[in-house]
């Protein structure tokens, strides 16, 4: 372990400081890093994947890899984000303990049919700048 942080520090020290910044902020985000589209559950959508009506869809690069997130729209308010993505065991660790979120389904390609289009909508909400927010269906 310590000589991987070596490795990180050793490459970060050589790159000039503009480049410094931009590769931390995809490491690790920071608030203003990121992208944020608000939902809403159309009036006969019968595939809508959440418990809640409407939410915010997040996105940041973590580990310089596009993270999608969705933050219901409820009372009381989430105590954190729902990470969604299209590798359902890596989902389902991440989010070890919500299970309020998603609403029942079948089978686990029926859960992906209902996510996948709001990942996809997310890495798009995450190829605009940091600090984005949508409030419509601009994506």
């Amino acid at each position: 372990m310590p000589a991987a942080v070596g490795i990180v520090l050793a490459a970060g020290l050589s790159l000039p400081a503009g480049e410094i910044a931009t590769e931390v902020s995809d490491l690790i985000p920071g608030v203003k890093d990121f992208r944020m589209q608000v939902i809403h559950k159309a009036k006969d959508e019968a595939d809508w994947p959440f418990v809640a009506e409407s939410g915010v869809i997040a996105c940041a690069k973590v580990l310089n890899k596009p993270t999608v997130y969705f933050v219901p729209d409820q009372t009381p308010e989430a105590t954190r984000a729902f990470a969604i993505d299209t590798d359902l065991l890596g989902m389902s660790l991440v989010n070890l303990g919500m299970t309020n979120m998603l609403k029942p389904y079948g089978s686990l390609e029926a859960l992906l049919k209902r996510i996948t289009p709001f990942v996809i909508m997310g890495r798009q909400l995450c190829a605009q700048p940091p600090g984005t927010s949508l409030t419509g269906s601009e994506l």
